[in-house]
């Protein structure tokens, strides 16, 4: 079995305390441990991605989707800070938000057709909140998801709900983790958004349950079949 994961710093494995604990490879141990053996684990991310990079990324990589049996995108937070960093120019943050929204729906649609034509189920993940006591950031997250959740609906991928995984939690899955304050960006020399080992392991154990059943059907229904049933 082959499961690719796609993102930015968090796929990449930002602040997991060695490789192996990053969340592709937990996800990929227990998907191990489900009995589908042998596995082999593609991840396609860097940090600093935006959707944008990730699409591009997709679309010129012609061999990252060949023969996978699914794959999991987590990719956005870039997104959002780039739209933040331009508002400061250029003001009007809100304008630049809904701007960051369109292209992001454009650029999930972008990787949802290359996997659709190579018959490869998706899962998109949503984005939690590393600073869930500032309500700015709990608005344009929560708009970020919901633009996920409708281009999911639209094309028939799935969503790993992994807000409501870290919802509550935060203190205890993000590291440097302080007053959950965006305001804790200026205070830290590392901006404290990355999960920490708990957090990676929240987040390979939930997408593997989604991701096991993808790949099952995809052996049994076949490649594009996969897609079809799901709609």
């Amino acid at each position: 079995m082959i499961v690719l994961h796609l993102g930015d710093s968090i796929a990449y494995g930002e602040c997991a305390s060695r490789p192996t604990r990053a969340y592709p490879q937990v996800a990929a141990r227990a998907l191990v441990a489900d009995g589908r053996s042998p596995l082999e684990t593609r991840v396609v991310a860097e940090p600093g991605w935006t959707s944008a990079d990730l699409a591009a990324a997709v679309e010129a990589d012609k061999t990252a989707l060949a023969d996978a049996d699914a794959a999991a995108v987590l990719i956005g937070g870039d997104d959002l800070v780039q739209a933040a960093v331009t508002s400061l120019s250029e003001g009007h943050l809100h304008r630049q938000l809904r701007a960051a929204y369109r292209r992001y729906a454009r650029d999930l649609a972008v990787i949802a057709a290359a996997c659709r034509r190579r018959g490869v189920p998706l899962v998109f993940c949503t984005l939690y909140n590393p600073f869930p006591n500032s309500p700015l950031t709990a608005s344009a997250i929560q708009g970020l998801n919901d633009v996920m959740t409708q281009v999911a609906i639209r094309l028939g991928a799935s969503v790993a709900p992994v807000d409501a995984w870290f919802a509550g939690r935060e203190p205890l899955l993000i590291a440097g983790y302080r007053t959950g304050r965006l305001e804790d960006v200026l205070a830290c020399g590392r901006a404290p958004v990355h999960p920490n080992d708990l957090g990676h392991q929240l987040i390979g154990l939930g997408l593997a349950a989604y991701i096991s059943p993808l790949a099952a059907l995809r052996h049994r229904l076949g490649s594009t079949a996969v897609w079809h049933s799901r709609r």
